[in-house]
């Protein structure tokens, strides 16, 4: 099977694109370019690598006929994030599978944890409300491809930093519990952070394209089996450096006068959304089971950004 890979270099694509080369698939990978995988693996030399700026070619109306172009029998969409940018590329296609990164952003707030898939969906912000639009007019409101949604919680690994115990990305909340336990939390602590290893995001895409039959017109969400709260999440990062956790819990009005407005506004983007999400269909229908657990997705994370950014 011919897959196209768009955006194939980023964080997902790092796993997903050696996984399928060696599972067998044609691999093409569409790419502006400009960045190389988080790691090295032999596998890329069998890859075909397209050089395109999505965006660029989007806005001549062309980029769906550079991936049909490509004579694809399956698609891996990581790179879009709006309604226009999924008709351009559906439009183009005829009878391929189209697996679409989508986001547990578009499930709005949790109303019940675990959220499953068939969840009322309420999202807020524009990423979650593009989200959710692109994965209605995949499902129903096109017939020309079979389509796949897989949606990543806080998509981590080596590489990057995760979103830390305060739920943003200030790498100082790293840099404290590193020195000497302290963090600053909101409330009580008690909002959970919903993590999962690129890996296994990249692991379910494969899912859907292994099993195309079971996962076509199904979404999946993709996350850790289980799920950090603040000050769990706090604790084990103190712990995992030796340090005895101090923790300090204030109210949400007087956290947003003690933190930078850009960290507080993304805390809140985050824990507002009460993530905390169920893998059981991925499970029931495509036998996935993540394979990295959230205190090694994190700590793995984690580690790797010190190594990289204060040694």
């Amino acid at each position: 099977m011919r897959v196209v890979v768009i955006g194939g270099t980023g964080h997902i694509g790092t796993y997903l694109v050696p996984s399928l080369v060696r599972a067998g698939y044609d691999t093409v990978v569409i790419s502006r370019g400009s960045r190389r995988p988080y790691r090295d693996d032999a596998a890329w030399r069998d890859v075909e690598m397209v050089s395109c700026d999505r965006e660029s070619v989007e806005q001549d109306g062309q980029f769906g006929s550079v991936v049909a172009g490509l004579r694809p029998d399956a698609v891996v969409d990581l790179t879009c994030f709006t309604l226009a940018q999924a008709r351009q590329l559906v439009d183009a296609l005829d009878g391929q599978h189209v697996v679409h990164t989508g986001s547990v952003w578009s499930y709005g707030p949790s109303a019940l944890v675990p959220t499953t898939e068939d969840a009322p969906k309420h999202p807020y912000g524009e990423y979650g409300v593009s989200k959710l639009a692109v994965e209605q007019y995949l499902m129903g409101e096109q017939d020309r491809v079979r389509a796949s949604v897989v949606h990543p919680g806080h998509i981590s690994g080596p590489g990057w930093l995760p979103i830390g115990p305060a739920g943003n990305l200030d790498p100082g909340v790293i840099d404290s519990l590193r020195a000497d336990g302290s963090c600053l939390l909101p409330d009580r602590g008690g909002e959970t952070i919903h993590h999962v290893h690129a890996e296994d995001v990249a692991g379910l895409h494969q899912a859907c394209l292994d099993q195309a039959d079971e996962a076509a017109g199904q979404s999946f969400n993709s996350v850790c089996s289980q799920a950090f709260t603040l000050r769990g999440y706090a604790e084990v990062v103190a712990r995992h450096f030796g340090r005895e956790p101090r923790l300090e819990f204030v109210p949400w009005d007087v956290f947003v006068t003690r933190v930078d407005a850009e960290h507080a506004n993304t805390t809140i983007e985050h824990i507002g959304r009460a993530p905390l999400y169920s893998m059981e269909k991925a499970r029931t229908v495509l036998g996935f089971l993540p394979q990295h657990d959230v205190t090694d997705t994190v700590l793995g994370s984690i580690d790797a950004w010190v190594v990289a950014n204060r040694n």
